[in-house]
C-alpha cells in the first residue's frame, strides 16, 4: 500500500483488523525485520491493526524530492498519522531508529497514544554518545538447533530487509540528525500507559544502559535487559520475547477496557 505524500511515497502493509498499532523499523531495514517477529505473536490474537511502514531510505518507500531532509523525514511520519491513522488513539512500537521516532511521536502526540513498546531503542541520535559495554563478551546458544535457526531467521528477516537500503541517504539524513538539538525524553509529564522497554545486555550498537536511564517517563513499563543478547533480541531470545510482547498486549487490552 502506499501513501502518497509532498516530497515522499510512504510504503506500508496492514494486517489485520481493530484497534492501530504503528510498527516503526530500525534504521537500516525495512517492515520485515518487525514482521517476522510480530506477526507469530498476533497470529491467535484478534482486534489489532497493525500498520509496518517503511520510512524514507528504506525498502519500497520511494523519495520524490532530492532536497528531501530529516525534518522532511520527520514530518512524513506525523503526516502518515493524519491520514492513515485520522483521529484514533494508537499504539506505538519502535525498535531502534524506530523506538527513537516513537519516542518523538510519542512526546508530540501524546494524549492519543495508548501504549509503548521499545525494542533496543536507539536513545541518542548522536551514535558516539551511546554508553556500551562494547568489550562484553557475546555468548551464543550452545544447541546446534537453535543456533541454526538463529542465523536462518537474521538472514531472512534482516540482511533480506536491508536489500533495498540507501545507505548513502540514510548517511546523510543521520548527520542532518546528529546537528539538531531536540530533547525527545523531556516529557511534560509521565506516560502513564503500558510500556515495555526490551534491551540486549551484548548490544554493542546502542546497549542497554542508556534506555534504562529513560525509565522514570515510563510508570508503568516493563524493562528488561536480556542476556545472549544484542541487536537482534527479538531472535536470539525469540521465546522471552514473544512472552513478554504477549503479556505487554494483555495490559494493553485491559487498559482499553
Amino acid at each position: 500500500m502506499k501513501c502518497k505524500l509532498e516530497k515522499v511515497i510512504l510504503n506500508y502493509k496492514v494486517k489485520g483488523k481493530g484497534k492501530p498499532i504503528l510498527m516503526l523499523n530500525g534504521y537500516a531495514t525495512d517492515m520485515n525485520t518487525l514482521i517476522g517477529c510480530m506477526e507469530p505473536i498476533f497470529k491467535d490474537i484478534s482486534g489489532w491493526k497493525r500498520i509496518y511502514i517503511d520510512h524514507p531510505g528504506v525498502g519500497e518507500t520511494k523519495i520524490k524530492s532530492d532536497s528531501f531532509s530529516y525534518k522532511d523525514m520527520i514530518k512524513s511520519f506525523f503526516k502518515f498519522i493524519d491520514k492513515i491513522i485520522g483521529d484514533e488513539n494508537f499504539v506505538l512500537v519502535g525498535s531502534s531508529f524506530g523506538g527513537y521516532i516513537a519516542r518523538y511521536l510519542l512526546k508530540e502526540k501524546f494524549d492519543r497514544v495508548n501504549g509503548l513498546l521499545l525494542i533496543y531503542p536507539l536513545i541518542f541520535p548522536q551514535l558516539n554518545k551511546a554508553n556500551i559495554d562494547k568489550d562484553l563478551e557475546y555468548i551464543t546458544h550452545k544447541n546446534n538447533d537453535i543456533k541454526m535457526r538463529i542465523n536462518q531467521r537474521i538472514k531472512k528477516e534482516v540482511k533480506k530487509a536491508m536489500e533495498n537500503t540507501d545507505f548513502s541517504f540514510l548517511e546523510k539524513i543521520t548527520k542532518e540528525g546528529q546537528m539538531i538539538n531536540t530533547n525527545i525524553d523531556n516529557l511534560k509529564t509521565p506516560f502513564k500507559k503500558p510500556t515495555l522497554i526490551l534491551t540486549g545486555r551484548q548490544d554493542k550498537e546502542v546497549g542497554y544502559k542508556d534506555a534504562f536511564n529513560i525509565l522514570n517517563n515510563y510508570p508503568r513499563a516493563t524493562f528488561c535487559v536480556l542476556d545472549k543478547a544484542g541487536h537482534n533480541l527479538q531472535i536470539e531470545q525469540e521465546k522471552i520475547f514473544n512472552q513478554l510482547v504477549r503479556e505487554w498486549i494483555y495490559r494493553l487490552e485491559e487498559a482499553y477496557k
